[in-house]
């Protein structure tokens, strides 16, 4: 079931499958991405395992709302509380929250404000630390050579038509698919292509989100002090938020369970899929 919420004063897009009366996993999605890039196959799992799935558009994706970031900027606090309206607006006091990537830092704030309303934290390829603006990289990490090539790109001959932003978002999702299983291009494409028809040119999400990510607070100090059930989820050859990010968040959070995913990368691919549903349900059960 597709709806829209106002929630914070933005009309966010959320679809739910399952029954309301079974357990509520929210599922929050990171930079840049829609509510739909979590895979149908890993919400059909959760919804299978008796989960109330819900998965919804951050501000300035997919089909949400869009801000002007110079006039109403944000941080992920801010995101957090879209997500508690979101809750509310669903009729849901707790839910179980699933992060992925900035989703999962996400989930983080909303456990650090809101802990009445989290039931479990499920962290998904993500990190405590604050991103360096020099570097864009996570504080006590290295960024990858080949992001960083990657990024020069985009500032020496950026994408200009849409074939050019395809195909360099297809470039980056091979940088950072991981040798869980063969990168599939053509795949790749069908997705990328089917999120720029549902939304158009994602430049503005991309540049909001990362002015959110570089102007939030580092929480490597803070994730101490959550007391929701936490478990972390990491992929061992992830690029973009390496492995010692995942291993140091479960780390400083008391309790915390880390479950590390070989050869995955920073992403959600079918042959991990089984495995990290198996864990979620586990973990909120």
């Amino acid at each position: 079931m597709e709806r829209w919420i106002e929630s914070n004063g933005i009309r966010l897009w959320c679809e739910t499958l399952g029954d309301p009366d079974d357990p509520a996993i929210l599922l929050v999605m990171g930079l840049g991405a829609q509510g739909t890039s979590w895979p149908d196959d890993l919400c059909d799992m959760l919804q299978a395992g008796g989960r109330y799935v819900i998965r919804y558009d951050n501000r300035d994706t997919g089909l949400s709302g869009s801000v002007d970031y110079e006039t109403r900027p944000y941080t992920l606090t801010d995101l957090a509380d879209d997500a508690i309206g979101l809750l509310d607006g669903l009729g849901v006091k707790a839910a179980h929250v699933v992060g992925a990537s900035m989703g999962g830092m996400i989930a983080q704030e909303i456990a650090l404000e809101h802990p009445d309303r989290v039931r479990t934290l499920t962290a998904v390829m993500s990190a405590a630390a604050a991103v360096d603006p020099q570097t864009s990289s996570f504080r006590g990490s290295e960024r990858d050579p080949r992001l960083v090539a990657w990024d020069a790109r985009q500032t020496t001959d950026p994408p200009t038509t849409d074939e050019q932003r395809i195909q360099s978002r297809i470039d980056l999702a091979r940088i950072l698919s991981g040798s869980i299983a063969p990168f599939d291009e053509a795949a790749t494409r069908r997705v990328i292509e089917r999120e720029a028809a549902r939304a158009g040119d994602m430049t503005h999400s991309m540049r909001n989100h990362i002015l959110a990510v570089m102007a939030s607070r580092d929480r490597s100090d803070l994730v101490g002090s959550i007391t929701a059930p936490t478990l972390v989820i990491h992929g061992t050859e992830d690029p973009m938020a390496p492995f010692e990010q995942g291993r140091a968040l479960a780390a400083a959070i008391p309790g915390g369970v880390l479950v590390p995913i070989e050869g995955m990368g920073h992403g959600l691919p079918a042959p991990a899929l089984p495995r990290i549903a198996a864990a979620i349900l586990q973990h909120t059960a």
